[in-house]
């Protein structure tokens, strides 16, 4: 019990001695600097609430655009995209410019796309990357980024294709031959002509339940 309570207390008296001492009314420079100590430290939480500071002292601070994209991409980095999205979001309402536009869809794009855990099964999540990459590469035809969208767009398409050969020979097991049929169709995507393509592997374990 005392090795478990240990770091519990010990985090406690971080958090509670940083809240002494980060008094209100710092400078944007100061909250700014706060915000990057932490993510440099990995203590994404306590740069969260740094970022808090900086958002509600300084809204009208040239610091908080940075400061809000370093927090996206530092979420992105540590696989937590829905937080990475959130703060994603929070640039393109505050700061987002027509400039700034294919790089705020790309890393939103870029996001999701690694949000992916599992390519058996979260369709859902694969045909909208999917369906946006396309939409990217047709909206901003001349961004630099295409190439990177155009990849994510060749990689889900190649994601749902193993997805719907896996769903064709499931109604091929239970005898329902049209409905595997339009999956073997859905599943019909090549990149490369007469290129041989290996199919991804799933943990022996959850390959059961696949």
């Amino acid at each position: 019990m005392r090795k478990t309570i240990y770091p519990v207390l010990a985090a406690l008296a971080l958090t509670i001695g940083c809240s002494q001492k980060d008094v209100s009314n710092q400078s944007a420079e100061y909250w700014y600097r706060q915000v990057s100590e932490q993510i440099a430290r990995g203590a994404l939480e306590l740069a969260g609430d740094r970022y808090s500071s900086l958002a509600g002292e300084h809204f009208g601070s040239p610091l908080l655009a940075e400061a809000t994209m370093m927090m996206a991409l530092a979420h992105m980095d540590a696989e937590e995209y829905l937080l990475a999205n959130f703060y994603l979001d929070e640039y393109a309402k505050r700061f987002g410019a027509a400039r700034d536009s294919d790089r705020i869809a790309y890393l939103k794009l870029l996001s999701d796309y690694r949000g992916i855990k599992r390519a058996l099964r979260d369709q859902k999540l694969i045909l909208d990357v999917m369906e946006r990459s396309e939409s990217f590469v047709s909206r901003f035809g001349s961004s630099e980024l295409k190439p990177f969208a155009a990849a994510i767009n060749v990689k889900t398409k190649l994601m749902n294709n193993e997805l719907s050969k896996n769903v064709a020979a499931l109604y091929l097991r239970r005898d329902k031959e049209k409905a595997a049929q339009y999956y073997e169709k859905q599943g019909e995507f090549k990149p490369i002509e007469d290129g041989k393509l290996e199919s991804s592997k799933s943990w022996w374990l959850r390959s059961w339940f696949e």
